[in-house]
């Protein structure tokens, strides 16, 4: 669905932007910033960097978003990312709007070293961190907090997307190579329903931990360590609790592509005995899981039926139905 929030311009005097307005009621003290960056904009949310707001004139990221996501993202960040043996970054606290249906959670500046999939020694960072992550226990209390990211979760997507696609293949408006993708799309979709016992079974076999969730390349942020780089992981706001194979997509737009082999090795240190051809195998269920959850995002929001409404998600569709193909060859669902 095409984006309709208003472009924003900055106050002149940056000290009554919302965001630093919603900061100082967590930090009285007067903190001056001479830069504000937006990250994100959008109708329901927002992201800005703060400059010079934070601890030693650090800056700090301003996140804008729905209070039941912000509150899993504090928690994510004081009860689990605390315990890892990683560097983390800190959130320094949350701030309800009004209304209490959105806040700002304002989190430490990952800063502007990026990953890139294409260097093996991120790939490999990025695999030990997961293994890392994924061997570490989740208390009580933070699981009952975490939504769902089982199998039931995308069979929920989708079913929804689907749906959507079903009722568009009739549109008046898409061209017949329009349509024609949308039923190729769909027949995908019937032929991963038709497996999705197969992949309930596998996937059912995995421990269920804390999950990412949207672990990609522009969640990632490098550090530089004493004696070696250290990767620094935010915006949780889709983690849950489940089955970790969509954090290990591989080669899937802009995943992060762990590598396996150092992923399977943190695994094992806590006395895993995961085979690397069963690991490979979640991946590729990640993969399609992955793509299951993007189409649905990109399609499941529709609001009107013009071509200005349509566009976006069949240019989306144009780009995942190769992927989707692939996955399913990876899986040898070739066929129902």
């Amino acid at each position: 669905m095409p984006d309709h929030a208003a472009k924003e311009v900055l106050p002149a005097n940056l000290q009554e932007h919302r965001a630093v307005k919603a900061w100082r009621k967590l930090q009285p003290e007067w903190f001056e910033t001479d830069q504000i960056e937006i990250l994100k904009l959008k109708t329901k949310s927002a992201v800005y960097r703060l400059s010079g707001v934070g601890p030693d004139g650090s800056a700090i990221i301003a996140k804008r978003c729905p209070t039941a996501t912000a509150v899993v993202e504090k928690a994510i960040y004081d009860q689990f990312l605390t315990r890892l043996p990683l560097p983390a970054l800190a959130c320094h606290g949350l701030v309800m709007e009004p209304e209490g249906e959105s806040c700002w959670l304002f989190v430490e500046d990952a800063g502007q070293h990026a990953y890139s999939p294409a260097l093996e020694d991120h790939r490999a960072l990025a695999g030990r961190w997961l293994g890392t992550v994924h061997r570490v226990p989740v208390s009580a209390e933070l699981q009952a907090l975490l939504p769902d990211r089982g199998p039931a979760h995308y069979l929920k997507l989708l079913r929804s997307a689907r749906e959507v696609m079903v009722n568009l293949v009739e549109s008046p408006v898409l061209t017949a190579d329009e349509v024609a993708l949308l039923r190729t799309v769909i027949e995908h979709y019937r032929v991963i329903e038709a497996r999705w016992d197969e992949l309930e079974k596998f996937c059912g076999a995995w421990p269920r931990t804390m999950v990412h969730g949207d672990f990609v390349i522009k969640n990632l942020r490098l550090q530089n360590g004493a004696s070696a780089p250290a990767l620094l992981v935010y915006d949780w706001e889709m983690a849950g609790w489940g089955v970790p194979a969509t954090d290990l997509a591989q080669s899937l737009g802009r995943c992060a592509s762990p590598d396996l082999e150092a992923y399977c090795a943190a695994l094992r240190q806590n006395g895993s005995q995961t085979e690397f051809g069963e690991l490979r195998r979640l991946a590729n269920y990640g993969n399609l899981l992955r793509l299951v959850d993007k189409i649905f995002w990109d399609t499941v929001g529709i609001g009107g039926e013009t071509r200005d409404f349509l566009l976006r998600p069949i240019l989306a569709l144009k780009n995942y139905e190769p992927q989707l193909a692939a996955a399913l060859r990876l899986l040898d669902w070739g066929t129902a």
